[in-house]
């Protein structure tokens, strides 16, 4: 414990007065105010037994202390309420500047809207070209099979002897012009083959509205008629030289072109002739 020693005077020579007693250092500043945990006045005052003052004194010197406490709150809360103050005149005028950011962000917004108006645009066309990309590459396929459907045709009427210039034979009545006969096995097999492959790989691809193929349907309809025709003289040779092999074997083509019921029908007329 500190103390301060007073200075003598005339009158303090009287041993009874205690003026040769020393005097107590001030209050600490920071005895009121510690962060690390609350003022206790019973816990002040047990720090101070050691102190040599009067209750007078000390009480007094408390008042002082509570005085200086309230000039510096009151300079504080002075000091924070003009900054306080001073903040609120710098944000004056903050409404315009937020109207300005409000007008700049609406311009933004519209910019922006623009551009995926633009992209959306852009979009679009690419897809409708892509559409038309795809009409025109399937309009491609479908004149390709149209063509090989033509083609196709044209083969069976000429090995069927459907179409022939001047409309007369160039052949021998019942054989072709390398000499083959009308029914034999490699001419009727590949009449079959073209015929199949007409049904079943050119004429599912090809809309059946279509207007060309509507032209080819009674081309198409004498073909099978006549290619049946063929195999029936075929199937009525075969049976008459009792060859089991070809029999089977044209039974089959018969079953190639769907006429099973025609290949019966010829069987049993055969029976009652």
């Amino acid at each position: 414990m500190s103390f301060q020693l007073g200075a003598p005077s005339p009158s303090d020579s009287d041993s009874d007065s205690g003026s040769d007693l020393p005097f107590p250092a001030p209050l600490a500043a920071d005895a009121f105010s510690r962060p690390d945990a609350s003022f206790s006045p019973h816990a002040f005052l047990s720090s101070l037994r050691n102190r040599h003052q009067t209750l007078e004194d000390l009480r007094s010197e408390l008042r002082t202390r509570s005085r200086d406490l309230e000039r510096e709150l009151v300079e504080l809360v002075n000091r924070d309420y003009a900054d306080f103050i001073g903040l609120g005149r710098a944000v004056e005028g903050g409404d315009g500047r937020v109207e300005d950011l409000r007008v700049g962000l609406m311009g933004f917004r519209r910019e922006v809207e623009g551009v995926v108006a633009k992209i959306e645009g852009v979009r679009e066309e690419v897809g409708r070209g892509l559409r038309e990309k795809e009409e025109v590459r399937g309009e491609k396929m479908l004149a390709r099979r149209l063509l090989a459907l033509v083609q196709r045709v044209d083969e069976l009427a000429a090995l069927l002897l459907l179409e022939e210039e001047g409309g007369e034979a160039a052949h021998p009545p019942g054989f072709l012009d390398d000499g083959e006969g009308l029914t034999s096995p490699r001419r009727l097999q590949k009449l079959v083959g073209s015929w199949v492959y007409v049904q079943q790989f050119l004429l599912p691809k090809i809309p059946a509205e279509h207007p060309f193929l509507k032209t080819q349907q009674p081309r198409l309809e004498k073909i099978r008629k006549t290619i049946l025709i063929d195999l029936g003289s075929a199937l009525k040779e075969v049976r008459g030289n009792k060859e089991e092999g070809r029999y089977l074997e044209v039974l089959g083509w018969f079953a190639d072109m769907g006429a099973e019921a025609e290949a019966v029908k010829m069987l049993r007329e055969g029976k009652r002739s």
